[in-house]
């Protein structure tokens, strides 16, 4: 799921109770909460009651982490050392909802909510090419 400085896909859809599976491809990176809990969050960006994750960081190649999103709304997560450099992603969870639904990502652009739901999944290059 991560390549190069990006998530890949960078919007993705599920139903509640699915597990996602974080895989390192390149470089040193983590997938990390928008949570209170996490270092760096800065703000909340997943909805109230949605525990707090992180994969921890990854530096060999096909590392992965699986993480179980049950509760409904919009999650968005990030790149520990790669987050000021606009490394972040989102998941839909169900339905769109919650803190990150109602302001752009100060780290960077991520795809509307409401577009992932419709889609499904969204990759970063499809992101892109589309000006966003």
């Amino acid at each position: 799921m991560y390549t190069d400085l990006y998530f890949d896909p960078i919007g993705l859809f599920v139903e509640p109770g699915t597990t996602v599976s974080f895989e390192l491809v390149s470089g040193v990176h983590s997938a990390t909460a928008y949570h209170p809990d996490n270092e760096y969050a800065r703000n909340r960006r997943v909805p109230r009651g949605a525990p707090s994750w992180t994969t921890g960081q990854f530096s060999e190649e096909g590392a992965f982490e699986n993480v179980t999103f049950e509760t409904r709304g919009t999650h968005d997560y990030y790149c520990i050392p790669h987050k000021q450099l606009g490394m972040i992603g989102r998941i839909v969870v169900g339905e769109p909802g919650g803190p990150a639904t109602r302001s752009a990502n100060p780290d960077g652009g991520l795809p509307d909510s409401e577009r992932i739901v419709e889609q499904g999944t969204i990759s970063y290059e499809a992101f892109r090419a589309n000006g966003e």
